[in-house]
């Protein structure tokens, strides 16, 4: 598999590239999409925090 994004990465980086942007957009919306609706005593500490600081910021 490494050796294959290797060559791809080498023969064509803008593609890499697309194929690397597609997977973490593909990773974060599922995390979205599992998180939507949800209490927030359901949720994992770290995406509490991340929603703290997000309204943090906001906020300034």
């Amino acid at each position: 598999m490494w050796t294959t994004l290797e060559q791809m990465a080498a023969a064509a980086p803008q593609l890499f590239l697309y194929v690397v942007g597609l997977f973490v957009a593909m990773i974060l919306l599922s995390l979205v999409i599992s998180l939507r609706q949800t209490a927030a005593s359901e949720r994992p500490e770290i995406i509490r925090a991340l929603a703290d600081l997000m309204t943090f910021w906001k906020k300034r």
